[in-house]
């Protein structure tokens, strides 16, 4: 794979690209690993661009005919991604001579921000507000797809930018997107763990409806994201562990619980998706839209029924005392250390001073019976 250095230069168009370092260890190139590619980040005169490098099995001619189609969708909320030009061997033959692993590689804006992905695993904390807000964006954007017969087709928390602070939301990793006028690629997606349904993993989701089961498990989650036990109880990458979606287990219930503060009708379209046995049984993103859209512009603790206290990290539990000592327990257990360790080297001395006089004694008789 192509493998490039904070040194390494590309020209495209006349223009020069430097590869930017990574924020956390600066030595570095800044690239970001995924199951079809790597996206590094490139910088022009002060603006920055993502490189995706694909691996070979996902290179394939029909990136380009998918990236023009994209370009008229690039204005869609939550779409800025799909302004993609691809580098072919024809538009840029020596660069592709100097690094083979370039050919079909995307070049697009580059979004700032953190993945989904990144909030689960973090346990990152939201307020009420934000976790509205941010649900609330994200319906915006897939009914904005819904709206024109297109859907993402592989949605999860990985292919989700979110800026909690200004609460934007933006989908990543677009070139398997479904649209009227593009052909199926050559893998059809069918789902990523934590976000499947049941009937994708045997047919596969590419079509208009092959957001909504992953579109309305994304909202839950967002929309559930603000209670602490919604985000103590999370499995890892995404809320449900792969092997309980559509079960009736303990998350579930939770989930649903959560989304009740909000709206009883939450959990009604929730369950509904989640019973389903196809993707048609599961409601339009619209419905999420709508539900979204009529509640109050009001902080959420204003008029949603919930104790604020429910919504509060539980604080650390203070150590426990140690009985009888005033101490808590690990500077009790400090101090009986202490004491043992005082004990042991009390117990070496005597032995020490002890043979040190039988030393003594045995030297001071051979001396006498030597004399």
């Amino acid at each position: 794979m192509f493998n490039p250095t904070l040194s390494t230069r590309l020209t495209l168009e006349g223009q020069e690209y430097q590869f930017s370092p990574h924020p956390a260890i600066p030595t570095l190139v800044w690239g970001q690993e995924g199951r079809h590619a790597i996206v590094y980040r490139l910088s022009n005169n002060g603006d920055a661009y993502g490189l995706k490098v694909f691996r070979p099995a996902f290179r394939h001619p029909g990136l380009i005919e998918t990236a023009e189609t994209l370009w008229t969708y690039h204005d869609l909320p939550g779409l800025r991604v799909c302004q993609q030009t691809v580098i072919t061997r024809v538009g840029y033959p020596e660069l592709i001579d100097q690094y083979e692993d370039l050919d079909y590689a995307v070049v697009m804006p580059w979004i700032e921000g953190e993945t989904w992905f990144d909030v689960l695993q973090n346990r990152q904390k939201v307020s009420l507000d934000q976790s509205r807000a941010l649900a609330e964006h994200m319906a915006w954007v897939l009914y904005s797809l819904e709206l024109n017969q297109m859907a993402h087709c592989d949605l999860s928390s990985g292919n989700i930018i979110v800026d909690p602070q200004s609460v934007q939301v933006n989908l990543v990793d677009v070139e398997d997107l479904y649209s009227p006028w593009l052909d199926p690629p050559p893998l059809v997606p069918a789902g990523s763990m934590g976000y499947q349904h049941k009937e994708s993993a045997q047919n596969g989701q590419w079509g208009p409806l092959g957001d909504r089961f992953a579109g309305i498990v994304l909202l839950a989650e967002m929309l559930g994201w603000a209670h602490p036990d919604v985000r103590k109880h999370a499995w890892g990458e995404s809320y449900f562990a792969p092997d309980e979606l559509q079960q009736d287990g303990e998350r579930y219930q939770m989930l649903l619980r959560v989304l009740r503060i909000y709206d009883p009708g939450f959990a009604e379209a929730f369950e509904q998706a989640w019973r389903s046995e196809k993707m048609e049984g599961c409601p339009p993103l619209k419905t999420w839209y709508d539900l979204l859209d009529a509640l109050p512009r009001d902080p959420v603790a204003e008029w949603a029924p919930i104790d604020p206290k429910e919504f509060q990290e539980e604080p650390e539990k203070s150590p426990q005392m140690f009985a009888g000592t005033g101490m808590n327990a690990p500077n009790a257990r400090l101090a009986s250390s202490n004491r043992q360790g005082c004990r042991a080297v009390f117990v070496v001395t005597m032995v020490l001073s002890l043979l040190c006089c039988c030393a003594v004694s045995l030297l001071i008789e051979w001396a006498m019976l030597s004399w």
